[in-house]
């Protein structure tokens, strides 16, 4: 028997090696790490080396600690060629069975491919490992021969069983010495048999060897070729860190099973385990390996090496030094000087020939020009220049609006809006004007249409052109005209142009285009709004229409029919085998699917508000330069099916079409240089009418508000007499009006009103005192304030000077001041005046993976890898302190639903680690020393770094990155460059800025060999039975709760992330995912001053009260704690708002101001200080009245380096008594909790045991 005669010199060795490995803990990671090769040897995490000969199934290593068990790894052995090789490694994870032999790998029985990622398990395979790994810590390499090797995070420390042991820390106990008996290596083994059915597989024997009892080892004679191996000077430095006795050893009894057999196998096996211990250790071992002994051959030009690091340097990934985490390991690397070619997988290749990648592969020096920039491919990045393009501002579907800087928003108006407005952009152009009419659509009152749109040129009204829904122009020629008509419906779509030199010149709602995306929002009165509702009103020409108020109601709600209809086609739109693919790489489908779905709803089941979407999505793809066709096949073919006669369609259609409409303009031409449409076309000297037919100009009838008049026929509009000729109305009025009004205010009659005077409509106002934004042009009688005085917006009549402003639909009085992120805003004659400080800039990471970079930009992103959030080492630029922030998404259970983060913050050489709720430290091998701490703040983890740098942690899936205004414009990642505007936030590792935010993402991943993230389905699409509960559940966002907040903070996008989140989180952490993404709208509300106590006992409560002891209730629940610190005790820390906590409420003792670490039990205010703090920070006299030295850790002899509190106390700092004995108890003197000029006189504190009660630290 081949297994009979190791046992006694096996456990001495073991001992023998677990003692190093010990002293060795902080410097390795062996510990953690449990293996089997060769001819049967195993390594337990405890250091024990033995030798089990089973060639049965076994379990190598499982999670036995719990009834649950969470991972398991089987093997079994069988012999080919006479040596045992591992012929399958099988390992369960959760409800995930991978089962892995040399050929094939299935998944819970079904063949897979390599590489496999999903649920936070990576499965990939190279020249020399399968590796599994998985986010639950465990790490499994098979080398598809005789090798297994089996990693754990500490977390499972005395949790395991199996071959690998018990993972206690303890060698021998309780694998071989268990209840005080020795239990032989075969019975031990025998006792991890995994029993299957139909198994007739049988167990090894256990057998004494008579020659070891007689003294004798018939191996011996092989031991001084082994030491001769293993002992020579070229393993030197592993020696130091790993004992080779257990090795030699192994070596001796692998040659000695082998024979005579000259196989490479009897020596091989086991000096490439000792190798790869080494540099488990931190070692490095030999190229041992020569061509003719135990030699190994590798892909491409790569060359093997016994230790190098798993993440190869790439044409993507140059920067990998300080990113990974894996352990070197031996395997194929690329040779010095060459990086590895992950685009074309072209083997390695010298950094020069890397190529560059975005919609197809570019050779270096290739030139890829898109609208704003051309770049360049230099070595595998993309230098870009930028280009002069112009911006464009959109209105479509009547209430979605996009800004020349890229901010999209909602709003249903109901008047005339500026939107934009150039007071002059040079001496040599002129002024301009564009207003747009919004009116509720005629047939769908909860819809908005685009009914008109208004240019003033040089802003006289006296110069107006005047385009309308049918596409009527009047006055001069058309510059921008889209209609689409389908049925009752019209649907109007404008799209304003501005080159580049009107840039900081407009306002209005398309943004003041300055690239900047923050101040969007801002009000003719200077201040930024919170919502589009406030900002929209604020822009409203007519100073009679009503302020508009958010629609919080979801349309699809009224109709279950009406909302799978809407999803099935509004599908189209991100299906990657539409006819929209084409262009997914250039434009991200994920708005235009909302607000198809949106649409869609507010139509009914109609096409017309759906397909306008669709053109939308078409005109956006045009403006990148891909041109969509085939889009309208089985949707929206109302024309393609037969358009009417003389008419043909077209996708790419460059030419205007005249309407019926448009007859009273002065010049019968148009341009033809936009960009192209889809629709059908008139012959020339025809006139499109309302029902799509060609028609003469005799017959063209005239339109309003949806209805149709034809011509010769009169109706009443209003106050109005309109009779149709030549396809316009012809009006007068004959409105009357009463005469009384509220004093002070006046009426107006316009039967006597001069030539230019327009009545109320243009009366001075405190919102447009200069009356500037009326482009009426004819007068309206009613009610106004006198000569004088100016309407104050809430029916009043007040001087000038006496005008309130308005901010988030509230009236503030003159001279008020309000807080807008780090700046104020002070209310002077009916306008803000804002401070222009630079404010920190905060990126907000939270959910299922929903982000919202420094500069405001939000989009969703779900991959399973590490990520660079935010690093100041962007393209070839040098740093002298880098800092580098990089997240990873941890899933729960096996549906890939994030469940917490992981967060790696590296400052300059330290690398600060966030995980499982607790953080770790490690030192990094090179970069200068960066201060930071490491506190608790409420509920959060707080790192704050020296150099501008805060990351506060919820110990869950929310992070918020804080930099300060000095890294302006000097930072990339995830979180964008911090430099204002929004538009360039998507810019790829490779210096490109992209659409997808997939492209994006994928692109800042920190590890070559982890797998691109794929675009995800909806996630209540693939969970419908979901879909209720998590609306239900989110409406909280939209509902009474958080009213006060709405006006502040849009609750859309954080209700639509609520509902996403909880239809994805189906197996565990239903109600964490729901929470966490209410509370991520609490906090957005926390920071705009609103404080909403929204956590109920039914709805994500925080149990406070497992922090209170005995009938002491102490802690309660803040849902805005402003965070007195022992670094700041009297005010609130201005570097972190206000956040959720489970507070202290005692003012007596100010335990709250203890921010680094608080016991709740002891309360131990100077318990591990930093000693980097100073004494003012971690002033002793913080702590309780009764504070003793056993009870709060603060000893009788106060030590300046640990507790920063002086040994003597003096009678100048602290006045407690003349001279300070140590020998006095502090329980029995308590000087420290006297006040500063305690006089020994006054309080006789030598006589008296305590101070006066006073209350001095409340």
């Amino acid at each position: 028997m081949r297994w009979s005669h190791f046992w006694l010199c096996c456990l001495t060795l073991a001992v023998t090696a677990i003692a190093n490995v010990q002293a060795r803990q902080v410097v390795n990671h062996v510990d953690s790490i449990c293996s089997t090769w060769g001819r049967d040897h195993f390594k337990t995490f405890d250091g024990d080396v033995y030798q089990f000969p089973g060639m049965c199934g076994y379990n190598l290593v499982s999670d036995c600690h719990e009834t649950y068990q969470e991972f398991s790894v089987h093997i079994q052995r069988g012999t080919v060629d006479g040596n045992p090789k591992v012929q399958e490694v099988v390992v369960t994870i959760n409800d995930l069975v991978f089962h892995m032999t040399k050929g094939v790998v299935t998944l819970n029985g079904d063949a897979i491919n390599l590489p496999y990622f999903n649920s936070g398990i990576q499965l990939e395979r190279n020249a020399v490992y399968t590796k599994l790994q998985s986010k639950v810590g465990l790490v499994v390499m098979w080398n598809g021969d005789d090798a297994v090797m089996v990693e754990l995070d500490s977390d499972y420390h005395n949790r395991t069983c199996g071959l690998c042991g018990d993972f206690n820390g303890v060698p021998v106990y309780n694998e071989f010495i268990h209840n005080n008996r020795q239990i032989h290596p075969i019975e031990f083994g025998n006792s991890q048999r995994v029993h299957r059915p139909n198994d007739d597989c049988e167990d090894p024997y256990e057998e004494e060897d008579q020659s070891l009892e007689a003294g004798k080892d018939p191996c011996e004679e092989f031991r001084s070729e082994c030491e001769k191996m293993i002992h020579s000077e070229a393993w030197s430095s592993c020696a130091s860190l790993v004992d080779p006795a257990p090795y030699t050893q192994a070596c001796v009894q692998d040659m000695c099973g082998c024979g005579q057999s000259t196989d490479d196998f009897c020596v091989c096996s086991t000096l490439a385990e000792y190798s790869r211990q080494c540099s488990h250790a931190g070692g490095q071992p030999p190229n041992w390996r020569k061509p003719e002994f135990c030699a190994k051959t590798c892909p491409f030009n790569m060359v093997y090496e016994e230790s190098g690091s798993p993440c190869m340097t790439t044409c993507t990934l140059s920067d990998t030094s300080s990113l990974c985490e894996d352990h070197k390991m031996d395997g194929c690397f690329c040779p010095a000087g060459t990086v590895w070619d992950d685009i074309s997988q072209r083997g390695c290749i010298n950094q020069a020939e890397c190529q560059c990648k975005h919609d197809k592969i570019y050779n270096s020096g290739d030139v890829y020009r898109q609208d704003s920039e051309e770049c360049v491919c230099y070595e595998g990045r993309w230098d870009c220049t930028s280009l002069p393009s112009p911006a464009t501002c959109a209105v479509e579907e009547g209430s979605h609006v996009t800004t020349f800087d890229g901010k999209a928003y909602m709003f249903h108006g109901d008047c005339h809006y500026i939107l934009a407005k150039v007071e002059s952009k040079d001496n040599a152009s002129p002024k301009f004007t564009v207003l747009a009419q919004l009116v509720p659509c005629l047939s769908h009152e909860f819809d908005t249409c685009l009914k008109s749109v208004k240019v003033l040129l040089n802003n006289d009204k006296n110069n107006m052109l005047t385009f309308s829904a049918d596409g009527k122009v009047s006055y001069n020629t058309q510059v921008i005209t889209l209609p689409y008509h389908a049925g009752d419906i019209n649907i109007f779509q404008v799209y304003l142009t501005l080159e580049q030199s009107y840039k900081n010149k407009t306002r209005g709602l398309c943004g003041n285009y300055n690239m900047i995306l923050s101040d969007e929002m801002k009000t003719p009165q200077g201040i930024v709004e919170g919502t589009a509702s406030s900002f929209g009103s604020s822009w409203k020409s007519n100073t009679n229409c009503q302020d508009r108020e958010d629609r919080l109601d979801n349309p699809c709600s009224l109709s279950v029919e009406n909302e799978q209809y809407a999803e099935h086609w509004c599908a189209l739109l991100t299906s990657p085998t539409s006819a929209f693919a084409e262009c997914h790489a250039m434009i991200d489908p994920e708005m235009y699917h909302k607000r198809c779905i949106y649409a869609t709803c507010n139509c009914g089941k109609t096409e017309a508000c759906m397909c306008a979407v669709f053109s939308s999505y078409a005109r956006a793809c045009a403006s990148k330069g891909v041109f969509l066709s085939g889009w309208r096949v089985n949707v929206c073919d109302e024309y393609t099916r037969g358009c009417p006669e003389s008419q043909s369609f077209s996708y790419k259609l460059q030419r205007c079409q005249w309407t019926c409409k448009q007859l009273n303009s002065e010049q019968h031409s148009c341009t033809s240089d936009f960009l192209p449409v889809d629709g059908c076309s008139c012959p020339e000297g025809m006139y499109l009418n309302d029902k799509g037919t060609c028609v003469p100009m005799a017959k063209c009838p005239c339109y309003h508000n949806g209805v149709h008049i034809q011509p010769g026929k009169s109706m009443s509009l209003k106050e109005q007499h309109c009779v149709c000729t030549n396809g316009k109305l012809h009006c007068r009025t004959w409105r009357t009006f009463s005469a009384t009004c509220p004093a002070p205010k006046v009426f107006v009659n316009c039967s006597n009103a001069g030539v230019d005077e327009l009545g109320v409509q243009c009366a001075r106002t405190c919102r447009n005192p200069a009356s500037d934004s009326c482009y009426a042009t004819e007068c309206e009688s009613g009610c106004q304030c006198p000569s004088g005085l100016l309407d104050d917006g809430a029916s009043h009549c007040v001087k000038e000077h006496d005008c309130p402003c308005e901010h988030n639909g509230v009236h503030y009085a003159s001279g008020t001041q309000v807080p807008y992120d780090c700046n104020t805003c002070t209310c002077r004659r009916g306008t803000w005046e804002c401070t222009e400080k630079k404010c920190p800039g905060t990126c907000v990471i939270y959910g299922s993976g929903h982000y919202s970079t420094f500069d405001r930009r939000t989009y969703g992103f779900q991959g399973q890898c590490g990520y660079v959030a935010l690093q100041n080492k962007c393209g070839n630029k040098s740093v002298e302190e880098p800092f580098r922030v990089i997240t990873e998404n941890i899933p729960c259970g096996t549906t890939g639903t994030t469940c917490a983060k992981s967060v790696r913050i590296q400052l300059g050489r330290a690398e600060i680690k966030l995980t499982k709720g607790a953080h770790s430290v490690l030192s990094l091998a090179e970069g200068p020393v960066i201060e930071y701490t490491v506190r608790n703040v409420g509920m959060y983890l707080v790192v704050e770094a020296s150099i501008g740098l805060a990351i506060l942690w919820d110990r869950k899936t929310t992070i918020r990155i804080i930099l300060e205004p000095q890294h302006w414009g000097r930072v990339c990642g995830l979180c964008g460059d911090f430099n204002g505007d929004a538009q360039n936030d998507l810019m790829t590792q490779g210096q490109m800025v992209v659409s997808s935010p997939l492209e994006f993402a994928n692109s800042w991943k920190v590890s070559s060999s982890c797998a691109d993230a794929q675009a995800t389905a909806d996630s209540c699409m693939v969970k419908p039975h979901r879909q209720s509960w998590s609306r239900l559940q989110c409406s909280i966002i939209m509902g009474v709760t958080f009213q006060d907040c709405h006006k502040k903070v849009d609750p859309q996008p954080f209700y639509d992330n609520c509902v996403k989140d909880s239809c994805a989180c189906n197996s565990g952490g239903d109600c964490e995912c729901f929470c966490t993404a209410v509370a991520a709208y609490a906090q957005a509300c926390n920071e705009v001053s609103v404080c909403v106590a929204w956590r109920t006992p039914q709805i994500c409560p925080m149990f406070c009260d497992f922090y209170n002891t005995g009938d002491i209730c102490q802690w309660h629940y803040k849902p805005c704690h402003c965070f007195k610190t022992c670094q700041n005790p009297h005010a609130c820390n201005n570097s972190i708002p206000n956040l959720e906590d489970n507070h202290h409420s005692t003012t007596k003792y100010n335990c709250h101001l203890n921010d680094d670490i608080y016991n709740t039990t002891q309360y131990n205010c100077t318990d591990n200080y930093n000693t980097t703090h100073s004494t003012t920070q971690n002033n002793c006299n913080n702590c309780p009245d009764n504070y003793s030295t056993t009870q709060y850790n603060c000893p009788d002899n106060y030590s300046t380096t640990q507790y920063n509190c002086p040994d003597n106390y003096s009678t100048t700092q602290y006045n407690c008594t003349d001279n300070y004995s140590t020998t006095h108890s502090t329980t029995q003197y308590n000087c420290n909790n006297c006040p500063d000029n305690y006089s020994t006189t006054q309080y006789n504190c030598n006589t008296n045991p305590h101070c006066p009660d006073i209350n001095y630290y409340s």
